[in-house]
């Protein structure tokens, strides 16, 4: 792992996503949560993510704050997400999911 050289597939303020060929892995850094999928788990991911429509999942919390809950494929980890951190997210995996598949094509 200290060997690793990751690249960037897509960064924002809060969120960097890279892949490591080294270690065949992809890093999703979204504010202070870091979650690390395989390339298929990625696309997986990627894929349910993206159908997901905001406001048909959403729930009211306390704060008066409007947010949904995305599962991961960590049992014990989930996602807690306002509208605008939902559409930074959605943009960064599918820029992302579109840089992996063209790096595929090209090898």
């Amino acid at each position: 792992m200290k060997n690793c050289k990751p690249h960037i597939l897509s960064q924002g303020p809060y969120l960097s996503i890279t892949n490591c060929a080294c270690c065949k892995r992809v890093g999703v850094l979204y504010k202070n949560l870091l979650i690390g999928y395989t390339h298929k788990e990625f696309s997986t991911f990627v894929k349910n993510y993206s159908r997901i429509d905001f406001e048909a999942h959403a729930v009211y919390f306390p704060d008066d704050s409007t947010r949904i809950i995305i599962k991961t494929p960590h049992q014990d980890i989930q996602l807690n997400l306002d509208y605008q951190e939902f559409c930074e997210l959605k943009n960064g995996l599918q820029e992302s999911a579109l840089l992996l598949d063209a790096y595929q094509l090209i090898k």
